[in-house]
């Protein structure tokens, strides 16, 4: 398959998955920063029965301890906070599309996950105006691979493997065998569903940060938070250091080298904190403990 049959598979197939409305109404409210109210993100949770019982059942557990039962969606948002509910309903929603898959495709969601925390983080630390932009676009940075191991599962077990023999970058190994590589897929995926300009190119750009036009600090976010992932031990292929795409992405936001260790100084630990609080309250929103261990229970 080369690259412009593999762009037509992405954009023209009638089989692929389609995002949930909730979640594109969430990226696009997150995009305009309103999904930081409570009433937008309520607003936007009714359109879901399931998502808002799911919602319900989380903020009358034990994890937050209401002193008062929760009946409405604007208090069970109010108690666990948009932001938080925002990133929860995301990641189910994206899941639920692509599905859990085997245990490489766990590994991939626990590394999206991680990446999605590493990137607010970061996007704390530099004063990004949006942060739950931020955590979309790195949980969804690596959604062209799940969708490479999907469609063409054979192809892609031979790219992980040429990545782990040879020292390759995993998208140089599928560049080699597809034509093209997952973060591209990944963007074509994104337009197809519609999603924000910003959030298409940070994920279509996070190898290649320096190609980044339109949102060039998100796209650099996410090429940082990808290796603070990595770093923080939520790796799911072999990764080659690319001095020159780190490079650009760091003058995008932080120019100053002194700055920057400043910056990175304990994040580590705070990626992994917050990456496990992150799974721990997705495994409760997903409810009975068969559906909490699929597919990001376990940490490996």
């Amino acid at each position: 398959m080369d690259r412009t049959a593999l762009r037509r598979m992405t954009e023209e197939t009638t089989a692929l998955p389609t995002l949930p409305l909730v979640a594109c109404r969430l990226l696009e409210a997150v995009a305009r920063m309103d999904a930081e109210t409570t009433e937008e993100v309520a607003r936007i949770l009714a359109l879901d029965p399931g998502l808002t019982a799911r919602t319900l059942r989380l903020a009358n557990s034990d994890c937050y301890g209401f002193p008062r039962k929760v009946g409405s969606v604007e208090l069970a948002v109010l108690v666990l906070g948009p932001g938080t509910i925002r990133d929860l309903v995301l990641t189910a929603s994206v899941v639920q599309t692509l599905g859990p898959g085997d245990r490489a495709l766990t590994n991939l969601w626990n590394h999206s996950m991680a990446c999605g925390v590493a990137a607010r983080a970061l996007g704390e630390r530099v004063r990004y105006r949006l942060l739950g932009e931020a955590y979309a676009a790195g949980l969804l940075h690596d959604v062209g691979a799940v969708l490479l191991r999907q469609q063409h599962p054979g192809r892609f077990e031979a790219a992980h493997a040429l990545a782990s023999t040879q020292g390759q970058a995993m998208e140089e190994a599928e560049r080699g065998l597809y034509g093209s590589d997952h973060s591209e897929v990944g963007g074509w995926l994104a337009e197809r569903w519609g999603l924000p300009a910003e959030i298409v190119e940070a994920i279509a750009c996070h190898h290649r940060p320096w190609e980044a036009v339109r949102a060039p600090e998100l796209t650099a976010l996410v090429h940082i938070a990808d290796s603070l992932a990595d770093g923080a031990g939520y790796a799911w292929a072999p990764r080659v250091a690319s001095g020159p795409a780190t490079a650009s992405a760091w003058e995008a936001i932080e120019p100053d080298a002194r700055r920057r260790a400043a910056l990175l100084e304990g994040l580590n630990d705070v990626v992994v904190r917050e990456t496990e609080r992150e799974r721990e309250l997705f495994a409760e929103f997903r409810g009975t403990q068969e559906e909490a261990s699929w597919p990001l229970s376990q940490r490996i």
